[in-house]
């Protein structure tokens, strides 16, 4: 089924192409600790999700979301970018949203993790880290007491466009 998507978002992408160059997005980690992945959004359907949630503040030209539990409370949000400059600048702009707002966040931690700059808050009963890596934007929410296992698993894996 889900090589299904991915060939639909493949022909999709082809038939759509324009002059600007729109990057794509790496395929999901099918674990991040303990957690397999159940599902995953991709295409319209994914950034349509990602621009209600953030509105027009982050700017991506391409999203995934992967479910990894069956009620859909772990979950991995990835946006790509064209490049690196412009998925940081999207970071920060989320970062100074949660910041400003009282919409059911803690305020943003930041720990530096080797040469990523991650940011932590809570929020609806759940953890929520955030960091770029190359020109992507990873949004992870997980359970509490799976969130310091799932996070080291992810932040080791690469994602990659293949």
């Amino acid at each position: 089924m889900r090589r299904i998507f991915i060939f639909l978002y493949l022909i999709i992408g082809i038939i759509s192409c324009n002059d600007k160059t729109i990057p794509a997005v790496p395929d999901l980690p099918e674990m991040v600790g303990e957690l397999a992945l159940r599902d995953a959004v991709i295409g319209v359907k994914a950034n349509k999700f990602i621009y209600k949630m953030h509105g027009k503040l982050t700017g991506a030209q391409k999203s995934i979301i992967g479910y990894y539990s069956h009620d859909k409370k772990n979950a991995l949000y990835l946006s790509a970018f064209e490049d690196n400059n412009q998925a940081g600048r999207a970071l920060k702009k989320m970062s100074a949203k949660i910041m400003n707002t009282t919409a059911g966040f803690t305020p943003v931690t930041l720990d530096k993790r080797e040469s990523i700059v991650l940011y932590r808050t809570k929020g609806m009963g759940l953890t929520h880290f955030f960091y770029n890596q190359d020109n992507f934007v990873i949004w992870w929410q997980v359970e509490p007491k799976k969130a310091e296992v799932t996070l080291t698993h992810l932040m080791k894996f690469h994602f990659k466009v293949n």
